[in-house]
């Protein structure tokens, strides 16, 4: 009598699977790093508003308080300002809060112009 064991099967031969290859970590990496894009923007363009624009933005700032109407020789926000201590710096040139904010704000809109426009780049529109 033949055992178990060395009985003819009627199944197929099992298959073996071949081997996969291991698998490799695939790093996904932005074209360009947003902190830098963003920093750099913003200090290109508080650099531009410091050093190229100040003088023409208090020329114009300057026109505009001889040139308006006056009645009494000074206006309210006239007033304002002799007293305020918010918009005193110790910049040489009077690069004050107000120019920093306004100049950065341009320079992250700017920065996140550009990584928008960077994302866009082999999107089906």
């Amino acid at each position: 009598m033949q055992t178990l064991a060395s009985r003819p099967s009627l199944r197929a031969s099992a298959r073996v699977a071949p081997r996969r290859a291991p698998r490799v970590a695939v790093v996904t990496k932005a074209a360009l790093d947003p902190q830098i894009v963003i920093s750099g923007s913003t200090a290109a363009f508080l650099a531009i508003g410091r050093f190229v624009f100040l003088g023409y933005q208090r020329r114009e700032a300057n026109f505009d308080s001889t040139v308006g109407p006056k009645t009494t020789g000074a206006t309210y926000f006239d007033d304002l300002q002799k007293n305020s201590t918010i918009f005193a710096t110790n910049d040489p040139a009077g690069f004050n809060i107000i120019d920093v904010a306004g100049w950065g704000a341009l320079g992250h809109a700017v920065g996140f112009a550009v990584l928008a426009i960077n994302s866009l780049q082999g999107a089906n529109l």
